[in-house]
């Protein structure tokens, strides 16, 4: 997987995203998401607004952890 399939496949979590700083559901769907579409375990750590908060977060958490590039945003919690 390439950084440009990444970022395709996070912008389909869109509207999603916009309610993950607020939402928990929202923040379980979108880690759901991301171990099924990218094929990486989360730790429950992980899975915080932190990382999943907004679509940058996300495009960056999900970049660091395949590798791909991206700046590494860790959990405060």
């Amino acid at each position: 997987m390439n950084k440009k399939r990444v970022k395709a496949r996070i912008a389909d979590l869109a509207s999603v995203i916009q309610n993950a700083g607020n939402d928990e559901t929202s923040l379980l769907e979108i880690a759901l998401f991301v171990e099924e579409a990218f094929g990486i375990v989360l730790s429950d750590d992980e899975i915080c607004k932190e990382n999943f908060g907004n679509h940058h977060a996300a495009e960056t958490f999900v970049l660091t952890k395949l590798k791909l590039g991206g700046k590494c945003v860790e959990s405060v919690g």
